[in-house]
Order: structure tokens, then C-alpha cells, then sequence
């Protein structure tokens, strides 16, 4: 995958959104940050866009625990977007949750990377943009 163009945070925190936000920016990122603030948000943003490659992330930054639709919720429905569009996203499980149920599901998602736990590093940021 080449460089990271545009990042999709879907998380309700608004002070996690913010602290996320700056931690690209230091590292210099440059990339377009979309903020979704839950999973239906997002879900309904990939649905109208799925023909234009040009408007979708890179990369997602999922939370787990939202209101209106939660973070496996979104999961479930995102399964039902394109194969092809959904190989071209990196996604990326990041929440609080220490709940071994949510790490062991994450790992058995095809669609998520990996499992991140909140705060993110600086180093853990580095590893998944690269």
C-alpha cells in the first residue's frame, strides 16, 4: 500500500479525536483526517462513496464502544460493502477496551490489521501508517 492519503477516525471521543488529530500532525504526516463519531456515520459516508476510490481512507481508526452503532456493528455492515474496495483499506480496531473478547474477535476479523490499545504511542502511530 502506498502512502497514507486520507485517515477516517471513527470514535465518539471528541478528546481522543483531537489527541489523535495532533499526533499526525507532529509526526508530519499529511493526510486528510475524516471524523466520524459513530459507526453509522461511517457506514453511511463508505456506502455514498464506494464508486470513488479518490474520497475513501486509507486507513480507518476504529473504536469499539460508540453509541447509535458500535464499532462491531459497523464491522458487520462494512462486510457487506465491495471486496475490492475493502482490500484497499487498511483498518485498525483502536479503543480502551482491555476486554479479551473484543482483542479475540478483532484477530479473527479478516477486515482488521490488528488491535490497538488507547493511548496510541507515537511508536504505534509510526507502525500504522507505515
Amino acid at each position: 500500500m502506498g502512502k497514507i492519503r486520507k485517515v477516517a477516525v471513527i470514535d465518539d471521543d471528541q478528546v481522543f479525536q483531537l489527541i489523535i488529530k495532533k499526533q499526525i500532525e507532529m509526526k508530519n504526516f499529511e493526510c486528510e483526517i475524516l471524523s466520524f463519531f459513530n459507526g453509522q456515520e461511517a457506514y453511511d459516508f463508505f456506502k455514498e462513496n464506494v464508486d470513488q476510490a479518490d474520497v475513501l481512507p486509507d486507513l480507518v481508526m476504529l473504536d469499539v464502544n460508540m453509541p447509535v452503532k458500535n464499532g462491531w456493528d459497523f464491522l458487520q455492515d462494512y462486510q457487506t460493502l465491495p471486496s475490492e474496495m475493502r482490500s484497499k483499506i487498511k483498518l485498525y480496531m483502536v479503543t480502551s477496551s482491555v476486554i479479551q473478547s473484543d482483542i479475540d474477535k478483532a484477530n479473527d476479523n479478516e477486515n482488521i490489521i490488528s488491535f490497538v490499545s488507547k493511548p496510541i504511542t507515537n511508536e504505534k502511530l509510526e507502525e500504522v501508517f507505515s
